[in-house]
């Protein structure tokens, strides 16, 4: 494992009973890439994400995170499809609990410090049940980050959101992780959103999951609008040659 690698994944398989949930997999993630997993429901997208974060140990083969075993809720940030909010702390109490808990500066000021880089500066003082899904959804992503973990790990956190909010924290997330530069991994099984936040996508087989395409997402992560991205001939291009190997590879 270099020291420029945030994540290697060796020989790696992961089996439900007699079912192969995924695997082989051999895959190599370095510092500060964002790295998105798509493919077709089923296909061990969200195995490969939990081995990653230690909630689960592959079968067969290893998983290190920045040169160790992944070990649950110990170096990585995550965030779910569901935003599991304590309902009985306000916005700012869900935030400054994840600081406290790390042994961080849990200050008022640091907390809407968090809050402001999802655009939710002026929210800190209500109740997570006031405000909207999408709103809580930013919530957990402060959260996220509210400790520095050199990993963030995003399990489709926008797949029940509508389609204008979903659109609106993409472009929060793509905007945030190009200021932080942390390593991230995100599932989808939207090719659009794959192209739009990766800088770089891998697209699974139906189960067992195995690389189908590892591609490089070589588009502009700053300087340029959301609508303006999405025009590109290059965005089109690349969300046709993932939507292909996702179609091949799919028993009709």
């Amino acid at each position: 494992m270099s020291s420029a690698d945030a994540i290697v994944v060796e020989g790696v398989e992961h089996s439900y009973g007699d079912v192969t949930a995924v695997g082989p997999i051999d895959l190599t993630v370095p510092q500060g890439e964002f790295l998105v997993l798509v493919g077709a429901s089923g296909c061990g997208k969200s195995t490969l994400l939990r081995l990653i974060a230690g909630f689960e140990q592959p079968t067969t083969g290893t998983v290190r995170t920045d040169g160790t075993a992944p070990e649950p809720g110990r170096g990585a940030g995550l965030v779910f499809q569901q935003p599991r909010l304590f309902p009985w702390k306000t916005v700012g109490g869900n935030v400054a609990l994840a600081l406290k808990y790390a042994g961080l500066d849990a200050s008022a000021d640091r907390v809407d410090e968090l809050l402001a880089r999802v655009g939710l500066h002026d929210v800190a003082k209500r109740r997570t049940w006031q405000i909207s899904g999408g709103q809580q959804q930013r919530v957990a992503i402060a959260r996220a980050l509210a400790v520095e973990n050199p990993l963030l790990l995003l399990d489709e956190p926008f797949a029940a959101l509508d389609a204008l909010t979903r659109e609106k924290l993409q472009d929060d997330l793509r905007q945030v992780s190009a200021s932080t530069g942390r390593t991230s991994v995100f599932v989808t099984h939207s090719v659009d959103e794959a192209v739009f936040l990766g800088s770089r996508v891998v697209v699974l087989t139906p189960r067992p999951g195995r690389i189908a395409l590892d591609l490089r997402i070589d588009l502009p992560r700053t300087g340029i609008a959301a609508a303006e991205l999405r025009g590109l001939p290059e965005f089109a291009a690349l969300r046709a040659e993932i939507g292909h190997a996702i179609r091949d590879r799919v028993t009709v």
